[in-house]
């Protein structure tokens, strides 16, 4: 018997299971999963504790909120310290629309690229869409890693309507001169901006849990040698 309980714990003590991390990337609207620097992410954070989900949303060209959330539910699981998002134009206002109504206690990050929460001039076939959203963003206070990257010349979303979002969230924000939308075309095939913002705060949440890991492997250790002396 004390054989069987001393292979169960060496088991047991090998194959602690580390908590992944898990990164989605939300576009928007006219986008595919495969533009603009949504691959560079990927390539760049995707490992053996991190997991990169490009979301997929419907008829990009053609939104329906309704239709957009609903794949957003199909594709998060679960969110909590170790779940990160990263959204994209109206991907933003899309996200905060769907973390309003689900259930969590906390959120390892949110990042917005060019977020808005206002009609936008430039596209008034998107009026419907963005009126529709819900605004109540008191979810904010759950979020423990935020950040809002703006360009200072987006051809799409004016500057003072990211700013305005970013301060609504209470997301500390970063003017980026000359990005336009980004996109692609206005260069950003690569955002080491994003990546590097990514890769600190992702850093900062395994710290944690190879902390809390630890513990937790010293407190099984305990109580297995415990069962394996009496």
């Amino acid at each position: 018997m004390k054989l069987i309980i001393f292979l169960l714990s060496s088991f047991l003590l090998l194959n602690t299971a580390y908590a992944q991390n898990n990164v989605y990337i939300i576009h928007g609207y006219g986008a595919k999963v495969d533009d603009h620097w949504f691959n560079y992410l990927e390539e760049n954070l995707q490992d053996k504790n991190t997991k990169v989900v490009k979301i997929a949303l419907p008829n990009s060209s053609n939104p329906k909120l309704l239709q957009w959330k609903q794949t957003l539910k199909n594709n998060v699981a679960q969110i909590d310290q170790h779940t990160f998002f990263v959204a994209h134009s109206l991907g933003c206002i899309t996200l905060l629309d769907f973390l309003s109504e689900s259930d969590f206690q906390q959120i390892g990050g949110v990042v917005c690229v060019s977020g808005f929460s206002n009609k936008l001039v430039v596209l008034p076939q998107l009026d419907s869409y963005i009126t529709e959203t819900n605004k109540d963003f008191s979810f904010k206070n759950k979020i423990l890693n935020r950040k809002m990257f703006i360009s200072s010349n987006d051809q799409y979303v004016p500057t003072d309507l990211s700013i305005s979002l970013a301060e609504k969230l209470e997301f500390p924000y970063e003017i980026i001169p000359n990005a336009g939308h980004f996109l692609a075309s206005d260069g950003y095939r690569e955002f080491p901006q994003l990546l590097d913002w990514l890769q600190m705060v992702i850093g900062g949440v395994e710290e944690v849990g190879d902390s809390n890991d630890s513990a937790q492997n010293q407190s099984r250790q305990l109580i297995l040698y415990a069962l394996l002396w009496k």
